[in-house]
């Protein structure tokens, strides 16, 4: 499964895999309104939803892999990393957090004007999928520092900091910290983990096929009958095994980078397609909540009540509004700003 070699030029695979991560995100995003409300969904509802979002959970700890594949190991100073990054995240990311701010009081909701609440909101998040960008945004700082120790590791080394970051999602199970000695390993930890494990499975490791079906599967059954397990044993939604920093969630994220990182083109059109899409995912990523709050005032949900009819249309539905949206924002004459 390894290779030898820090040069791997195909970039086509994580296109691939960037879109299929936002659209995963868009699967998260519609199932998880019916996994978080167990108390008034109809088993069969939920059942489909929890199969839907347990093996989709991969989607954000791979934009990080992804980050870390394109972002480690290259040439570039402090001021350029910095400047073209952080930049091309900040300004589409403000914009729509004001956006959201914005709606979300005084539209969605009938608030009165207060300056200092929207700053707030801009601040620590005024839609519930902006914490991946202040979480980005914490990578990236660090990026140029990571960027320098991994040039100078060796493979052992880097798998050394993998072996011990894998440590701390296995700490991370209830009850199991207990058996581990009370070490602080908050240097290993976090979602760096990914960002250089996306790296080393990029450039260290080929495609396995097998092995990597049989990390989803595994990852994604302990998602799914562990979620399953403890909801009904606690009467309510139980949470920890759709995180993003845990044992299964990272088998299943390991085995879709493997299965697809290497992913040569198909044909070109298909490939044209992709890489258009690929373009567009950041700004797909950042509107779709809008969009499916759009939705859900149509009262989409009340009209379709079967989650497996629901969940992959509205998931089609949304990425392709949000896709084309995002398209016709460009044509703006600050579009490429904010999209």
């Amino acid at each position: 499964m390894e290779e030898n070699s820090r040069t791997n030029n195909n970039k086509f695979g994580l296109s691939f895999l960037r879109v299929l991560a936002t659209f995963s995100i868009v699967v998260i995003h519609v199932s998880g309104s019916i996994v978080n409300d167990y108390d008034n969904a109809n088993l069969f509802n939920w059942n489909i939803a929890n199969i839907f979002d347990a093996f989709s959970r991969y989607a954000v700890p791979m934009f990080f892999m992804i980050s870390g594949a394109l972002l480690l190991n290259k040439e570039y100073s402090l001021n350029v990393f910095l400047n073209k990054r952080v930049k091309k995240i900040m300004f589409p990311f403000l914009f729509w957090s004001i956006i959201y701010s914005l709606l979300n009081r005084y539209v969605f909701n009938s608030e009165s004007l207060n300056i200092e609440k929207n700053i707030k909101d801009v601040f620590y998040g005024s839609e519930y999928h902006l914490w991946f960008i202040y979480t980005l945004l914490g990578v990236y700082l660090i990026t140029p520092i990571l960027n320098k120790w991994v040039k100078s590791c060796s493979k052992v080394e880097i798998r050394y900091f993998l072996v011990i970051w894998f440590i701390t999602l296995i700490i991370s199970i209830p009850g199991l910290n207990i058996y581990f000695p009370k070490i602080n390993l908050v240097y290993f930890s976090g979602y760096v983990g990914y960002f250089v494990l996306g790296y080393y499975l990029y450039y260290w490791t080929t495609s396995n096929k097998w092995l990597a079906l049989g990390f989803i599967l595994s990852g994604g059954l302990v998602t799914v009958f562990g979620t399953a397990f403890y909801t009904v044993k606690e009467s309510a939604f139980y949470y920890y095994f759709y995180e993003y920093l845990n044992l299964n969630t990272c088998l299943v994220s390991i085995g879709v980078f493997i299965l697809f990182n290497k992913l040569k083109g198909v044909n070109q059109s298909f490939d044209t397609l992709i890489n258009k899409i690929s373009v567009q995912t950041f700004g797909v990523f950042l509107i779709h909540p809008l969009v499916l709050k759009l939705f859900l005032l149509l009262k989409i949900n009340v009209v379709i009540t079967n989650s497996l009819i629901y969940i992959p249309m509205v998931t089609i539905l949304c990425f392709l509004v949000s896709y084309f949206s995002i398209l016709g924002l460009k044509y703006l004459r600050f579009g490429n700003y904010i999209s």
